[in-house]
């Protein structure tokens, strides 16, 4: 059996003396003009986004242990950008990273379960490994059933999922803050949910050499105090923490994510490195070198983590 998703992702940190995670979500409008310029139609829109995060993937790739690959970005260019999201997840495993499928999955029953064969495992077909994510995020808010299917997936290829429990996204809080109903006891929604992706993940065959699930929860660390609550009602799961960078969190806001030791977390940026030629113009110039900022910006990231949670 290949070795636990989060035995695996736990080496990689060590590996890279870092969590931090570049997140590809490449918007057609913001590519280099010279990229942009190509992308005339679905199939040369797709092979534009394909031959950016490509590169940004060669940049980053000695940096960190993994990057975060947005199927929405690709799902917009119909079956061109399908194929290029699984070429890209290729690309980055031979980059020697892993690599965590954004695809936000919510279903039940058998959508679930095909849902997870399409992105963790294919047991009736002879499926190439390497276009397939080692972890992806989920939707949990239909129950267990829209989450153990990929559990079920995942388990023998060594692969994991990372179950939405406190989102970045400020206008997400009308659902997470949801303190209401009788069963609810004034506990907010987040916290219910942190409480199920503990039940769902927290059983021993689920749990790495490492001591930590290959079942995930993203966690944005919207204040240091609801933080903390989090992170000890979830003490085997590993964070996916967005927010950092254009979303506004910074290193010291993501700490109280971690377990002791600077463990148990990987934080996520996306645009704020890959568009970081934005600031300085590389992009424009003729011959300007972007993807020079984009590491630049990576390096930069990473030297902020290791300020405030040494590894």
């Amino acid at each position: 059996m290949p070795p636990h998703f989060a035995d695996r992702l736990t080496a990689a940190i060590a590996a890279r003396n870092t969590p931090a995670v570049v997140g590809l979500d490449p918007l057609i409008e913001r590519l280099p003009p010279l990229l942009r310029a190509s992308a005339a139609a679905p199939d040369s829109a797709a092979a534009a986004i394909e031959a950016f995060c490509r590169e940004v993937i060669d940049a980053v790739a000695p940096l960190v242990p993994a990057v975060k690959i947005n199927s929405a970005f690709f799902e917009a260019f119909y079956e061109f950008g399908v194929a290029a999201y699984f070429r890209v997840i290729a690309h980055a495993h031979a980059r020697g990273l892993l690599v965590i499928g954004d695809v936000k999955r919510g279903d039940i029953g058998s959508t679930a379960r095909l849902y997870a064969r399409g992105h963790l495992d294919q047991p009736a077909f002879e499926l190439d490994p390497a276009r397939v994510a080692d972890a992806v995020t989920l939707a949990g808010y239909l129950g267990r059933g829209a989450v153990q299917p990929f559990i079920d997936a995942g388990r023998a290829p060594g692969r994991g999922v990372f179950v939405l429990v406190r989102p970045s996204d400020p206008a997400a809080d009308e659902v997470h803050e949801f303190a209401g109903g009788a069963a609810a006891a004034g506990v907010p929604f987040y916290r219910h949910m942190a409480a199920l992706v503990h039940a769902w993940g927290s059983a021993p065959e689920l749990l790495g050499r490492c001591g930590l699930s290959c079942v995930g929860a993203v966690v944005a660390p919207k204040d240091a105090a609801t933080t903390v609550a989090v992170r000890a009602a979830l003490p085997h799961a590993i964070f996916l923490v967005p927010g950092f960078g254009a979303q506004g969190a910074t290193a010291a806001d993501c700490k109280a994510c971690f377990l002791p030791g600077g463990r148990g977390a990987i934080v996520n940026a996306s645009r704020s490195v890959i568009f970081a030629y934005e600031k300085t113009g590389s992009a424009a110039s003729k011959g300007g070198d972007w993807l020079r900022d984009v590491e630049s910006a990576c390096r930069e990231f990473i030297t902020q983590l290791r300020s405030a949670i040494p590894q």
